[in-house]
């Protein structure tokens, strides 16, 4: 009887043993399986918001409907066409809200079986690629030759050309220069609000007036590259490698590739000759010294590693920065301000009409790359 007593014990405790490791291993697989769900609706979140990044760093809107785009090319035509996409077994959907000049993205990744799901968010802002706006309308390191035609404006101060050389306005009849009329009914409260005050003439071909500022050590004795850093904040070569810069081209490419180009900060490497009616900064193309209205201005950063000519009707809203010197052949355009960190000087043909905008380098924050802004990273 004890023997047998003994053997139901010995059953029964390996039943229980048996069923204790069946549930330990079947809990082992499910917590394993989960997990396994987990880091997969994870890796497609963040797959997501990568694409997502990417994608809307090269424009947030390229089909031009007012509207963010999906950030997923499914078709690869280079427009996003869904906001939702399968990523190996697992999928990923991105949603996008904007938060001002930002871009809240929001990546949620499903596992295979849908049954984990996984959030992740940031910002997307625009870095601002100008450390510092320029405070007049021409500035240039070197001399400043005039030997054809210049009207150089600045309604918002009484400087408009600040050289560290001499400055020569030549013998045209049409030059001058133009600052706030002290007459002015708004004076001096005009100044604040751009392309608001009434202007007078301050120098022209016979008088160098107060408002021309030549032979100014403290510019001339800076290097190209001192020059280039007091308003990008960081060398030549550093702001190249940045990530800054969003579209950079050469001397062969540059009248093609800058025609229209709209919120970009374009480089250009090497001498590089302006020859066709380039429209930089503004929406539609400008023909003459016509300036772009306020509703299509879109203001560009137009850098030149090397000297500049400037042919034809080149016209810029925005800054155009040229590291050498700049020889105007042509009848150009600039809403914004021109810095030359060598000599400047125009041929006996050639015309300027520079126009000093800060709403239109106020606005060149908005022509930078857009990343994902530190700190914004959210996992929920």
């Amino acid at each position: 009887m004890s023997t047998l007593i003994f053997s139901v014990l010995i059953l029964a405790l390996t039943a229980i043993a048996t069923l204790t490791t069946f549930n330990f291993v079947r809990q082992e697989q499910v917590l394993t399986n989960n997990d396994g769900r987990a880091k997969q609706a994870f890796e497609a979140a963040e797959a997501g918001l990568a694409t997502a990044l990417e994608y809307l760093g090269d424009g947030p809107d390229r089909d031009g409907d007012g509207s963010i785009d999906p950030v997923f090319d499914t078709d690869n035509d280079g427009m996003g066409d869904s906001s939702s996409v399968a990523i190996g077994q697992a999928s990923v959907s991105v949603e996008t809200n904007p938060k001002g000049f930002q871009i809240e993205v929001i990546s949620t990744g499903f596992s295979d079986d849908r049954t984990a799901k996984h959030s992740i968010s940031q910002l997307l802002g625009v870095a601002d690629p100008l450390a510092n706006d320029p405070s007049n309308p021409m500035i240039s390191k070197g001399t400043v030759v005039i030997d054809g035609s210049a009207t150089i404006h600045n309604p918002e101060g009484h400087s408009t050309v600040w050289s560290g050389g001499e400055v020569d306005l030549g013998s045209n009849n049409s030059t001058a220069t133009n600052v706030p009329d002290m007459g002015d009914s708004g004076y001096p409260l005009c100044m604040d609000t751009s392309m608001t005050c009434k202007t007078v003439s301050s120098s022209n071909k016979l008088t160098v007036g107060l408002d021309v500022i030549e032979n100014d050590s403290s510019l001339a004795n800076l290097t190209p590259t001192q020059m280039f850093q007091n308003y990008f904040g960081m060398t030549p070569a550093a702001y190249r490698n940045s990530g800054l810069v969003t579209l950079e081209t050469n001397s062969a490419e540059v009248n093609s590739d800058v025609q229209l180009a709209t919120h970009e900060v374009v480089w250009v490497e090497g001498d590089a000759t302006f020859e066709n009616n380039t429209s930089v900064g503004c929406t539609v193309a400008l023909s003459g010294n016509k300036t772009c209205k306020a509703d299509d201005s879109e203001p560009s950063i137009v850098i030149i590693n090397g000297d500049a000519t400037f042919e034809g009707t080149p016209n810029f809203n925005g800054l155009v920065f040229v590291t050498g010197n700049a020889n105007i052949k042509g009848n150009m355009t600039v809403v914004g301000s021109i810095v030359i960190a060598g000599d400047i000087s125009s041929s006996a043909g050639g015309s300027m009409d520079i126009w000093y905008n800060s709403d239109v380098l106020n606005d060149l924050e908005n022509a930078g790359a857009r990343i994902g802004m530190a700190g914004t990273w959210k996992d929920f």
